[in-house]
């Protein structure tokens, strides 16, 4: 699932030639310093576990502040992702 989130990544986001973060746009040419993130709760939400589209790709310290800012309220509510991106 990973792997295929971060080849969707590059080919829409990255124009082929790189991962983005689709927070801050930071871009790099390996996955090691980027996360893929599920988009829906693996827990809540385990028939969209392996969909390509449940995920986005984050930088880590991206994915660090999502979590910090939202917590365990982001497993119930996917939504929240969304706001988290439209944010600048």
């Amino acid at each position: 699932w990973r792997k295929s989130v971060f080849i969707l990544n590059k080919a829409k986001v990255g124009s082929g030639r790189w991962y983005v973060c689709e927070k801050c746009n930071k871009k790099r040419k390996t996955t090691r310093v980027l996360h893929a993130h599920h988009k829906k709760s693996w827990d809540k939400f385990p028939k969209a576990r392996y969909e390509r589209s449940n995920g986005c790709v984050l930088c880590w310290k991206c994915h660090n502040a999502f979590h910090k800012r939202y917590k365990f309220e982001a497993l119930s509510k996917p939504e929240l992702l969304d706001e988290y991106l439209e944010k600048k």
